[in-house]
């Protein structure tokens, strides 16, 4: 290594304070978006290239550069979404969040011809602005350039490939291999649109499902998870569990009632007004029961899963399917646990009180 790129190593090393205030700036910023955005990304890291990285960059192309404020990838960060239109979401945040050179930064996912092979991401170089950062004492923290890169989870495992392979380019590439690049190329990208159609397609579908159940429309909306959901959101368990909290002045605490579907399920419900008609039809009964179960009782709270879970009893009882399927019930909600054996007697107890069930009848007598 000449004398010049010998002066360019010396600054690396005695910035290395600047680079790491830089990388926790970058990765607070980006994390922010992550937040404001409110979506699951696949992941956002950094890193700060090591002294041998840089060595090996400056043998090859030190000639490029004057000073170290020329190399524009010493700090580098990474953000990767599963859906394309996250990319676009992102780079919007920081071209506005970020100083952007946008002579060196580059969108490779519009570079290559239609005969080319590439699956790349939208890479910036950026400087931090005074504005979201600025410290007299080391005011090279707003003049060194950085990079970041996003990009899909297909773009970056595409990108791994290239990397394993050794091949970044047509140019590279032996013809005999080229042809086959092309095909897997495409393939991703034609997946990551399909994802992204997909998702929103989906989202349409939830949405409309949503609108449905507030409008009280429940004939032909299947019992699935998307319909479930909307329907726990529209409080349909909602007023049985209020007025069972009635009983006892008892306060109502949120608990996943998820479990529940795959009960409703196995009862033969295929639709939302099936199951709907189910809680109608069965919440005098369920309140009846919860009387009889908390009343005396120092209970103070009750959660979400409380009236459901007293229409399942009362349901399971009045279809003569005894207190092993209580048990089975209870397991199902809440794992299997030791005490759910003792529970399902006690309930059967309170249902046999209620003549839900006739003594006798009971498939453990």
């Amino acid at each position: 290594m000449d004398l010049h790129c010998e002066m360019i190593m010396e600054q690396y090393r005695q910035m290395q304070t600047t680079f790491s205030k830089m990388q926790d700036i970058i990765m607070k910023e980006l994390h922010q978006y992550v937040r404001y955005f409110g979506t699951i990304v696949n992941s956002v890291e950094s890193r700060i290239k090591t002294e041998k990285s840089l060595a090996g960059k400056l043998e090859l192309k030190g000639y490029k550069y004057q000073s170290i404020f020329d190399i524009t990838d010493i700090v580098g960060a990474r953000v990767v979404t599963f859906y394309m239109d996250e990319v676009d979401k992102y780079a919007a945040k920081v071209e506005s969040s970020f100083d952007i050179d946008w002579e060196n930064s580059i969108d490779k996912r519009k570079m290559h011809n239609v005969d080319q092979f590439g699956y790349s991401s939208l890479h910036y170089i950026c400087r931090i602005p005074k504005e979201m950062y600025y410290d007299p004492n080391d005011e090279n923290i707003n003049k060194i350039k950085f990079e970041i890169q996003l990009r899909t989870t297909l773009q970056h495992s595409w990108a791994s490939i290239q990397h394993d392979t050794g091949y970044k380019s047509d140019i590279e590439i032996p013809k005999e291999y080229l042809r086959a690049f092309n095909r897997l190329a495409g393939l991703l990208e034609i997946a990551d649109d399909s994802f992204c159609q997909l998702r929103n397609s989906i989202e349409d579908y939830r949405r409309r499902v949503r609108q449905i159940v507030r409008n009280g429309k429940l004939e032909d909306v299947e019992l699935n998870g998307d319909s479930y959901n909307a329907y726990i959101e529209n409080e349909g368990f909602g007023e049985l569990n209020k007025r069972i909290a009635t009983i006892g002045n008892m306060e109502i605490e949120e608990a996943s009632l998820s479990n529940f579907l795959m009960v409703f399920k196995s009862f033969g419900f295929k639709t939302l007004k099936q199951l709907d008609d189910f809680v109608r039809e069965y919440s005098d009964l369920a309140y009846e029961f919860a009387i009889r179960q908390f009343d005396g009782k120092d209970i103070d709270i009750i959660t979400t899963v409380t009236g459901p879970l007293a229409l399942c009893i009362v349901y399971i009882l009045s279809k003569d399917m005894g207190e092993n399927v209580v048990k089975i019930l209870l397991d199902t909600i809440y794992g299997q646990r030791k005490v759910n054996e003792r529970t399902a007697a006690r309930l059967t107890k309170i249902g046999r009180s209620m003549g839900l069930i006739k003594v006798g009848d009971d498939s453990d007598e």
